[in-house]
């Protein structure tokens, strides 16, 4: 009789372990696709905005002139051109522009993940 009771207990134990285990895998799941898909949004995001700095860096490059023509001028001879008062705006605008569009992505992804973060401490206090 206290064999039979003894495998008993010894089989409810391995179902309740295997209950757990089987709990603590499909959390561990989960949290991994959430990682998953916040390191790929987090990745989309960062390359906008970079992209957009880039761009913004490069096009006022191209407006401004680079100086690398200037350095390779071996004569002496330094060309200048003087911009008029009108192009001077329209080439800050222009950065202004993508330095902007650059703070909304910045500042969405900053909101995003405030409510990921959130949305991750919600979650914690109900699994415990």
């Amino acid at each position: 009789m206290k064999e039979t009771q003894k495998s008993q207990v010894i089989a409810d134990r391995k179902r309740e372990l295997h209950r757990k285990s089987a709990q603590y895998k499909t959390a561990m799941t989960s949290d991994i696709d959430r990682l998953r898909l916040d390191i790929s949004r987090i990745g989309k995001n960062s390359l906008l905005i970079v992209g957009s700095l880039y761009a913004a860096y490069k096009l006022s490059k191209l407006f401004t002139g680079s100086s690398s023509d200037e350095e390779s001028n071996q004569q002496g001879i330094v060309k200048t051109t003087e911009s008029s008062a009108m192009v001077i705006k329209i080439k800050e605008q222009i950065a202004l522009f993508l330095l902007a569009l650059a703070f909304k992505k910045l500042k969405e992804f900053l909101q995003e993940s405030r409510n990921d973060n959130d949305e991750n401490e919600d979650s914690k206090d109900t699994v415990r």
